[in-house]
């Protein structure tokens, strides 16, 4: 390894340790749900609870439970008699739900054991069920939500956090090391590109710095795991694996539909090098179809593969609805000027934000991109990925999908970045930064001269 090489590898894991710790810290800050959380967070912790997996919330010694009556009656019925054995059992918090007929203690640990077991013993079993754990938003019909409109490969990540332990941090904790990975890939997918050290810093760190991939990532939200499969789909085209481009776009897919947006550039790839229908029809379709279907799989298992997939099938007529007035909908234009951020909560503030540099250069690149093209023909692929994903949110939008919101701005970063890098590599000479750092010397040498000149009189 040269020197080069070593000092590049030491800037990128500078920079990558920097946006870790940045976004750790604010994600550590927050003990309690951020923005969409509210929605994932609880599906996730329901597909565990039906597919018998208990998580565990210990908060000072006490931990989490949650006693989920089966209807409102159950609960006007038999609430105080749960609210005695909790009161025996020395717990420290009690938070009723109002929403839905629930109601969240935090209980000494040593004394779990005995409160379930006196609960199950004074009230009939089909009245309720425990879910242990962290507490649930209050919100209508929480304790039997999905989230099924979207697919569940961010919930996977968001479920091994939660066995490790059921806290916000570690709901986090996948996102964040996403994160990190994500920026990997994209300098990896730019270095293949242009073998300039300046490129892929550059690229870096337009996403390392990126305000949506940072609050997304800060978040337990599925777009930060889109973007993953976005940056894993441009590093296989970059790299010219086909297969493996196959395999991140139907992954990007899994994570949420927005995806597969770029699909029609791995279409675009197979037809020119498949020349076997054969292989092009698996290239194109029973690859991203596996791919997509194995992270679903934990879903599928927890409700069954009928209503996963009726539940798939009619998740394409939510996306394509119009959700009502929403003070936070920014349509996919205005993510270019950042003109109406996403809120995802207040002190600390946490705002997913675009770009305008980084998706207004994706325009002003339109002009130069035959020239970039001649010079770096890799370019063309994650240039192409960038405006069919926006393409796809056009249609979405034409066809009544118009309840679009900043952060899903969030998959257009890795190859946006990419393209970033590479073109600015090319359109902004090295030779004139070199160049001009010479004569800023000259302009120093030549002043210092003048003061001594003039000290020396």
């Amino acid at each position: 390894m040269d020197r080069k090489m070593a000092l590049f590898i030491v800037v990128v894991i500078l920079v990558m340790v920097s946006s870790f710790w940045y976004t750790y810290k604010i994600a550590a800050g927050v003990d309690d749900y951020i923005g969409d959380e509210v929605w994932y967070v609880p599906a996730s912790r329901n597909v565990l609870h039906r597919l018998g997996l208990s998580t565990h919330y210990t908060n000072n010694g006490s931990e989490g439970v949650n006693v989920i009556f089966s209807n409102e009656s159950s609960k006007l019925k038999y609430l105080s008699v749960v609210d005695y054995y909790a009161t025996l059992s020395g717990a420290t918090i009690r938070t009723e739900y109002y929403q839905f007929p629930g109601v969240y203690y935090e209980i000494p640990k040593v004394n779990l054991p005995r409160f379930l077991r006196e609960v199950s013993t004074a009230i009939p079993k089909d009245s309720y069920y425990v879910v242990t754990g962290y507490s649930y938003p209050d919100k209508e019909n929480i304790q039997n939500y999905m989230n099924l409109e979207h697919p569940f490969l961010g919930k996977d990540f968001i479920m091994l956090g939660m066995l490790v332990e059921d806290k916000p941090l570690n709901w986090r904790i996948p996102g964040l090391i996403t994160f990190l990975v994500t920026q990997v890939l994209v300098v990896l997918a730019t270095w293949r590109i242009t073998r300039s050290y300046l490129a892929s810093l550059m690229a870096l760190i337009f996403t390392a710095a990126d305000p949506t991939l940072q609050s997304t990532a800060v978040a337990a939200m599925l777009d930060i795991y889109v973007a993953f499969g976005s940056a894993l789909f441009v590093y296989f085209l970059a790299h010219g694996k086909t297969k493996g481009a196959a395999v991140a776009v139907g992954l990007a897919a899994a994570a949420k539909l927005s995806g597969a947006f770029g699909w029609p550039v791995l279409v675009y790839r197979a037809l020119k090098e498949e020349g076997n229908l054969i292989k092009f029809l698996l290239t194109v379709t029973l690859i991203p179809t596996i791919a997509f279907l194995i992270p679903n799989v934990p879903a599928i298992i927890a409700v069954g593969p009928w209503e996963w997939l009726n539940n798939f099938l009619g998740s394409f007529k939510w996306h394509l609805s119009y959700k009502g007035p929403n003070p936070n909908t920014s349509p996919f234009w205005q993510w270019f000027i950042n003109y109406r951020p996403f809120t995802l909560h207040f002190d600390p503030n946490i705002f997913a934000q675009t770009d305008p540099f980084l998706l207004l250069g994706m325009v002003l690149f339109i002009l130069a991109m035959p020239w970039l093209y001649r010079r770096k023909k890799r370019i063309l692929e994650p240039f192409l990925v960038f405006w069919s994903t926006i393409g796809f949110f056009a249609l979405q939008y034409a066809l009544g999908g118009k309840t679009q919101f900043s952060f899903y701005a969030t998959v257009l970063v890795p190859p946006a970045a990419v393209v970033m890098g590479v073109s600015l590599n090319e359109l902004l000479r090295w030779e004139a930064f070199r160049e001009s750092l010479w004569v800023y010397l000259e302009w120093i040498l030549e002043l210092k001269d003048r003061l001594r000149a003039r000290l020396g009189r």
